[in-house]
């Protein structure tokens, strides 16, 4: 599996190289194929998984252990969840926590199917939405599914700590071990390198727009490509240290950091505005969260809309799942199934929809008091979002702090989204304390982004996503089908 994965992996760096047009093209065309023939899969799939999870957790047999019974967990219930959002959501909270809330209230096919003017007051509500739908309980339900299984039959019948072991019910000991589960490993292995991927790139943008006004670098993809190669190798250090110290440290960190960040963006900003906003969107997303989420394009911009937004945010969640999923299942040995449920699914969508409404909020806010503030930039590059709105908040020398403490975010979530993706694919290759197999997947990682950067930009990282999701989509079928399988035959 391993030879396999390096040689696809060098074949697309070699193409890269060779020919960014050949490359992009063949991306995007690749892309354009699925969408077209299984945004309905997409779609279908992230409402079935939330069904499913929120089911399993309210079954009677869901206060079982992840574990052999009298086990405690292994880390406190603070460690666990910063490990989670860490691990789970990372730097892309910053690069879209300003720009999608913006985008989406300057157009989307909500807004004419109610009959709201764009860039209103109106169309604030549906903005926020939809932001907090493409962040929330679909996505963690992803997660929740295959981090459930791993856990199930790592823990509960002594498989290993991999992906294949999520199909036991399906594929069983003749085959578990065999040519279908490597495989299943192997593309699980695939989707964490194009999901994290994916993440670094967006966020070595970002970190661009953010030390800019800083050092005053320049924002172009050379700089970008070359603070992906430094996080990298700050990523393989962090890795060395494994999931008790690094990892863990570096998240609880973020935590305190990214808490004290939001503080001061909401005591700076419109404060009884946001508090207003987060009541009316917690309860407008919760009263629209199963509607919205089955949604489906009918006409070519509604697709076209949809391909660039909903079916992205899928392929991406799907291309983390093994990732998170058997990461997830790592760090929660010892808790309870309905523990699992409740709290990877339903606290960090809690804290997301916080973060996104003050920061989104704060940017539609800024954008309604002087039109052009923010837009005109996100429009030019989704990255400077984050950058603009923190320069129109507050006095330079404030700015400039709070463009620090972003920039620092930036860093560690990066690093902790690297050391996390490293360790599941030591894991994955049945080599997890390899010292020189964590710094070849380190430097693997930092290549394969920075072809995906070099071919097409943000475009082709979200190609890369979407491509590798639909395979995944097929596996998290086969995985639900397994759970409830068991489920009902009382296996678990």
């Amino acid at each position: 599996m391993r030879w396999i994965a390096l040689a696809l992996l060098a074949t697309l760096v070699s193409i890269s190289v060779i020919s960014l047009d050949t490359a992009e093209n063949l991306l995007i065309g690749l892309k354009n194929d699925v969408v077209s023939s299984f945004d309905w899969l997409f779609v279908s799939l992230a409402s079935a998984a939330l069904v499913l999870v929120t089911l399993i957790g309210l079954h009677p047999r869901a206060n079982i252990r992840l574990s052999h019974d009298h086990e405690n967990p292994e880390f406190s219930r603070f460690s666990w969840f910063a490990m989670l959002f860490s691990a789970g959501l990372a730097s892309g909270l910053l690069y879209w926590a300003a720009a999608e809330p913006i985008i989406h209230h300057q157009a989307n096919p909500l807004l004419a199917a109610g009959g709201i003017e764009p860039a209103s007051e109106a169309a604030v509500q549906t903005a926020m939405r939809i932001t907090i739908l493409h962040w929330g309980f679909h996505g963690w339900s992803l997660y929740v599914l295959g981090g459930l299984a791993i856990s199930v039959y790592a823990y509960r019948h002594d498989r290993p700590l991999a992906i294949r072991s999520a199909l036991f019910p399906i594929l069983g000991e003749a085959w578990i071990d065999r040519w279908p589960g490597r495989a299943v490993d192997l593309l699980a292995l695939l989707g964490t390198i194009f999901g994290v991927a994916t993440s670094i790139g967006l966020s070595a943008a970002s970190l661009n727009a953010t030390l800019s006004p800083l050092v005053g670098l320049p924002v172009t993809i050379p700089i970008q490509i070359a603070i992906i190669f430094v996080v990298c190798g700050l990523g393989i250090i962090s890795a060395a240290s494994g999931v008790g110290r690094g990892i863990r440290r570096l998240s609880e960190l973020n935590i305190w950091v990214s808490g004290t960040f939001l503080f001061a963006i909401l005591a700076l900003g419109p404060t009884v505005f946001l508090l207003d906003l987060l009541v009316r969107s917690a309860a407008d997303y919760l009263l629209n969260v199963i509607p919205l989420g089955l949604w489906l394009g009918s006409t070519a911009p509604e697709k076209e809309w949809q391909s660039a937004w909903t079916v992205f945010y899928w392929g991406w969640w799907l291309a983390w799942m093994p990732f998170v999923s058997l990461f997830i299942a790592r760090i929660s040995k010892g808790r309870t199934i309905r523990e699992f449920v409740f709290a990877v699914m339903g606290a960090p969508t809690f804290v997301i929809a916080i973060w996104m409404t003050i920061i989104g909020g704060t940017a539609i806010e800024q954008e309604l008091t002087d039109p052009g503030s923010l837009s005109i930039a996100i429009q030019q590059d989704y990255s400077l979002g984050i950058a603009v709105l923190l320069e129109n908040l507050a006095t330079p020398a404030i700015a400039l702090s709070l463009t620090a403490i972003a920039a620092f975010l930036l860093f560690t979530w990066l690093i902790t989204s690297l050391d996390s993706a490293m360790f599941v694919i030591c894991q994955l290759i049945e080599r997890p304390d390899d010292r020189s197999e964590q710094i070849l997947w380190g430097i693997i990682l930092a290549a394969v982004t920075a072809a995906l950067l070099a071919v097409g930009g943000i475009s082709a990282l979200q190609a890369a996503s979407i491509i590798i999701g639909l395979p995944l989509a097929f596996v998290t079928i086969l995985i639900g089908v397994g759970l409830v399988k068991d489920l009902l035959s009382g296996n678990l």
